[in-house]
């Protein structure tokens, strides 16, 4: 069994507008996407059942420098199918969306298939092959 290292883009210069035009065209062309959190302080993380204009909300009401902007292709190993993960996740979130929002950090994942890689990669990091 072979093992492909994930390729991680650089996403440090894309704007918060950038981010969320970049997620919404992502999660239109994804096939699964979800938000989870680490709530209560917890190391655990838990599913989250937040609309996607609620994230989209969380994220912008977050600082930039308090949010983790994710772009890979996760390759693995033979037997698996690779994708495109993209998404964000705060970095020590204390403030409370909503009453029954505990605080603590949240994940967007957007799964989308690698067939739409360069023109992602084109559109938002308008890059053909920079990887970290």
């Amino acid at each position: 069994m072979v093992y492909n290292p994930d390729i991680f883009y650089n996403t440090a210069q894309l704007t918060k507008n950038d981010c969320v035009k970049l997620f919404t065209e992502a999660k239109d062309l994804s096939y699964k996407w979800w938000v989870d959190g680490k709530l209560n302080q917890s190391w655990t993380r838990s599913d989250v059942d937040l609309t996607f204009d609620q994230i989209i909300s969380c994220f912008k009401k977050t600082k930039r420098s308090s949010l983790h902007i994710t772009f890979i292709h996760r390759r693995g190993c033979d037997n698996w199918v690779e994708n495109l993960e993209i998404g964000f996740c705060t970095l020590g979130r204390k403030w409370r969306f909503s009453e029954t929002d505990d605080g603590g950090d949240l994940f967007l994942w957007i799964e989308v298939n690698t067939k739409h890689k360069q023109y992602l990669l084109e559109k938002y990091l308008k890059t053909t092959c920079t990887s970290l």
